[in-house]
């Protein structure tokens, strides 16, 4: 039977350069780390998991490494912290800045996926040649429609709540996912080794992407039979082995990948609710996008699954009425695989994990791609029907330069007031720029009181050192120690020694509110009295905020 041939049946040949090209990565890339090298001009410090990396990028620099405390193994940031050690010092800073930047550049590939699948819907419901035929503001105009949305994703994955601070005290999720979806788009180009091969790397951050990553492996063995089968082994076996050998050769047991991850939960976290599924899905999740770009999303998923249903018969089977609304289905599928992702995260919420928000970050990125050009379309189809009502055009539902420029800005402030204005939803910049300060200050004073005590060597030479649970890390970097020579607080205080530890950074975790500090000052004057009746001296004080140091080395300097 013969296939009836459609007038929008080929996908468009001529794309903007601007949304499609390898080179577009380098300037993206290029764009993303001149922004993170700015921000460090805002109060910057790493956080707990980062200090680990950083700690751990040292030591194998060194030639030794000890894999206890501190956060879960990383192969992806610890490759990039051993480089850096090599910087002294500066270590830190410059992993702030390929973190932030990876960051930045995941924003930024949500919003050129975005732009280019509006560009392509648009283009497919053109005649052949269309773009050729418009001048370069011409051009400016028609591209209105994928223009609004780059910038929804823009908007809404730059602000998106619960991200930008953790991203810019240097976690590593804003990384792995930017090179998640260059990935996407090189096998989108059908540059299949190049996606797998880069896929390896946001595998060695987050273990959710293995199944993913595995199954794509699969099809490319079964698609390229014999040519495929060493490069995908090889690569699998190579991800295994960053994962696993490390943590052999650092003493920790492999195992400790899967009990860090479902031991270690903050009191709030969604494990501890009576459905940590539907808690984590409907009350974490959800809430990291906004409701109009998830109701656009899933509308778009519906429309093209009709679209391709509908049109199954004339179009000669499944995968040509796929092929023919090309630009729709795509927009679907990264609306369905993001929410899929947070379904996913969810399940995994359920059966003990963390479900931080930092793990759902790709499928919020996907669901903006899929919502942002839902309003894309929207503006196209406006457009349409504004050409099919005007006389001065031939042909039925093509639109004009003019009618997709203004059907831009009309789907524009569509997104934007209905049903009404949203920034509220969105964290502030000055919200953002506060709760770092915090963070920063902490690691600023650790530094100095460090300095003030006559260096690692000499605060080390004191006895036992302790600090505030999440800044054991920040410590042992500037201790210069393995993770476990600085204690952490235990669970409760009760039963504790009469002596306490001979160096001890007390402050508060997130805050210098009373009931942040610790160890608690109760605690510290019981502690200060166990030294006396012992006769030693009291502890020596240092004050400084949000910092304060004790210390007692009498035992060690014969005093």
């Amino acid at each position: 039977m013969t296939a009836v041939t459609h007038p929008r049946t080929s996908p468009p040949s001529i794309e903007l350069s601007a949304v499609r090209g390898g080179r577009q990565y380098v300037w993206l890339t290029g764009l993303a780390l001149i922004l993170a090298a700015v921000s460090l001009l805002w109060p910057s410090t790493p956080s707990y998991d980062p200090w680990s990396w950083l700690i751990w990028g040292r030591q194998i620099l060194h030639g030794h490494l000890w894999i206890a405390g501190g956060s879960s193994w990383k192969p992806l940031p610890v490759i990039f912290t051993t480089v850096l050690a090599l910087f002294g010092s500066a270590q830190p800073n410059l992993w702030l800045v390929v973190g932030r930047a990876g960051a930045v550049l995941s924003v930024l590939m949500s919003a050129k996926l975005a732009a280019r699948i509006t560009w392509n819907l648009a283009a497919h419901a053109q005649p052949r040649g269309w773009v050729a035929d418009l001048g370069l503001w011409r051009r400016v105009v028609a591209a209105a429609p994928a223009i609004g949305a780059a910038v929804i994703a823009l908007i809404g994955t730059g602000f998106m709540p619960r991200y930008p601070v953790p991203m810019l005290l240097g976690y590593s999720e804003g990384l792995g996912f930017a090179l998640t979806l260059i990935a996407v788009e090189r096998a989108w180009d059908g540059h299949h080794r190049q996606a797998f091969a880069l896929g390896l790397l946001p595998c060695l951050d987050r273990p959710e992407l293995w199944i993913v990553w595995g199954l794509y492996g699969l099809w490319l063995m079964w698609r390229e039979r014999g040519r495929m089968i060493p490069f995908v082994i090889g690569l699998g076996a190579l991800m295994l082995l960053l994962w696993v050998v490390p943590q052999r050769l650092g003493g920790a047991k492999v195992s400790g990948l899967i009990g860090h991850a479902t031991s270690n939960h903050l009191p709030g976290s969604a494990v501890n609710s009576s459905f940590p599924f539907w808690h984590e899905l409907s009350l974490v999740l959800w809430p990291l996008a906004l409701e109009r770009v998830e109701a656009a999303a899933l509308a778009m998923i519906l429309l093209a699954g009709v679209l391709v249903v509908r049109d199954r018969r004339a179009a000669g089977g499944w995968l040509a009425s796929m092929h023919r609304h090309g630009p729709a289905v795509v927009g679907s599928l990264a609306g369905a695989a993001g929410f899929l992702w947070l379904i996913g995260i969810s399940i995994e919420t359920q059966i003990g994990f963390a479900g931080n928000p930092r793990y759902a970050v790709l499928g919020v990125l996907l669901v903006y791609v899929g919502g942002a050009s839902a309003y894309g379309w929207g503006a196209v189809g406006v457009a349409r029907l504004a050409g099919a009502a005007s006389r001065r055009v031939r042909g039925r539902g093509v639109a004009t330069a003019p009618s997709l420029g203004l059907a831009g800005v009309l789907m524009m402030l569509v997104f934007l007031f209905v049903p009404g204005w949203f920034a509220h939803r969105l964290p502030s910049i000055q919200g953002i720029r506060y709760a770092l300060r915090y963070q920063a200050q902490l690691r600023e004073q650790v530094a100095a009181l460090v300095r003030t005590a006559g260096g690692p060597r000499k605060v080390m030479a004191c006895g036992s050192v302790m600090t505030n649970n999440y800044q054991v890390t920040l410590v042992a970097w500037y201790l210069d120690v393995p993770i476990p020579f600085v204690q952490a607080l235990p669970q409760t205080q009760s039963g504790r020694p009469a002596v306490g530890p001979n160096v001890v950074f007390q402050d508060g975790a997130v805050s210098d509110t009373p009931g942040n500090i610790q160890p608690r000052m109760r605690q510290m004057r019981a502690w200060d009295e166990g030294w006396n009746r012992h006769n030693h001296t009291h502890y020596r004080v240092i004050r400084t905020y949000p910092v304060t140091l004790y210390t007692n080395c009498s035992q060690y300097s014969g005093t």
